[in-house]
């Protein structure tokens, strides 16, 4: 019994994507409003990001692709967040809310992480495993995707970044 529930876990969990390629969303979709735990356990709105460029990603703390692509996301926060761009980052963790602090703060990452535990964001979003990354502009509508690793400081990321950042 043990090991079907550990299987039934795993099965629900996302699973970890493979290098990933930005590309441009087909239509005109308008990122979901939602809400999700900050990291001190605060709801938080994601509405409130609108106006802004937005980097929204998917991620878990056992997913070693996402481990991976975060200090280039921390780079591209660090170099736009004057202008305009923000990063949420959304763990996909059923670990308790202390995991994914403590892997936040080793990856010495500045921007908002949030947690949504129960993976209802995620299915919200349709996110087919970790990471998966959306790239929203000023109007709230979803410019690019990326599923699986990406390198966020590229010069074709910060070229999508900028020209989001000048619309």
């Amino acid at each position: 019994a043990g090991l079907v529930a550990v299987l039934s876990v795993l099965a629900a969990a996302p699973a970890a994507a493979a290098k990933g390629e930005l590309k441009p969303a087909k239509g005109a979709v308008v990122a979901g409003d939602f809400i999700a735990q900050d990291l001190r356990g605060k709801p938080t709105r994601f509405g409130e990001t609108r106006g802004n460029v937005v980097l929204l990603n998917f991620w878990a703390t056992w997913c070693p692709p996402c481990r991976k692509e975060m200090p280039a996301m921390e780079q591209l926060y660090q170099a736009y967040k004057d202008k305009g761009l923000v990063v949420v980052a959304v763990s996909q963790d059923q670990a308790p809310l202390a995991t994914v602090r403590g892997f936040a703060e080793e990856l010495k990452l500045s921007f908002p992480v949030w947690h949504d535990r129960d993976g209802i964001v995620g299915r919200q979003y349709s996110v087919p495993g970790v990471p998966t990354s959306y790239l929203i502009g000023r109007d709230g509508r979803i410019a690019y995707r990326v599923l699986g690793e990406y390198d966020w400081f590229s010069p074709e990321a910060r070229a999508a970044v900028e020209q989001l950042l000048n619309k």
